[in-house]
């Protein structure tokens, strides 16, 4: 399963680089999110806004017409596959089935910018506050996750201050795709006590930007919720 929900990372080892740079501005509770993706490379982005009046990529992330031919993969956890990828298209994004339009907040997808200059992205909308639950497939499955809330922070684990809190446990696995080289850096997999495991992170693990995803292999059972409260100043 696991050569299946990374099959793509070889599509991704491609001579162009990719950087990815994020900025977050909130006036009350309305806010936006800038990421940018450079040319001809992948990065995993991530709705962290709630888009009105629903979270159609109609909505959240309209891209200028130059842009035509970018396309946006998304990871069915169910089905442990991508969905049939989402095209930018003249007038908008194309998908097969009208609902892979809607991408809440809490899911991270691949996107593929075909163009030769950097793709500058927004994400505009409500920003989440409160007690927010984002729940995460368990059973070894996999998945592309994000913090629901536009907060960046190390991964951590319920209960360590300054980081996201991520509910993790004993054998959970993390995969973080590396927008400069576009490829996957090492495993780094959690064991209680010890924290996050890897040569290039921290014991609290990487640092999460908002509005960017990651894979994630949740050994629950079942499903796991990963809970966060947020409020804006």
């Amino acid at each position: 399963m696991k050569a299946r929900a990374l099959s793509l990372a070889a599509c991704f080892a491609v001579a162009a680089t990719s950087t990815s740079i994020a900025q977050v501005y909130s006036v009350n509770a309305v806010g936006y999110v800038n990421r940018s993706v450079s040319p001809g490379g992948y990065c995993i982005l991530a709705n962290p806004l709630n888009g009105n009046p629903d979270n159609n990529l109609n909505t959240i992330l309209p891209l200028p017409d130059e842009f035509v031919g970018a396309s946006i993969y998304r990871f069915n956890p169910a089905m442990q596959a991508y969905r049939d990828t989402i095209q930018w298209v003249p007038g908008g994004w194309l998908a097969t089935d009208p609902a892979d339009l809607i991408i809440n907040p809490g899911e991270g997808f691949f996107l593929q910018n075909v163009a030769g200059v950097p793709l500058n992205v927004t994400f505009t909308g409500e920003v989440p506050s409160g007690t927010t639950q984002n729940p995460i497939a368990g059973d070894g499955k996999y998945s592309i996750r994000s913090a629901l809330v536009p907060r960046g922070g190390p991964l951590g684990w319920i209960g360590l201050p300054g980081s996201l809190e991520f509910p993790s446990r004993t054998g959970d696995s993390i995969f973080i795709f590396n927008c400069a080289t576009q490829q996957y850096e090492e495993t780094i997999q959690y064991v209680d006590g010890a924290g996050w495991l890897s040569g290039a992170y921290p014991p609290e693990g990487p640092f999460i930007e908002p509005g960017t995803g990651f894979f994630v292999q949740s050994v629950a059972p079942g499903s796991v919720v990963w809970t966060m409260t947020f409020s804006v100043n």
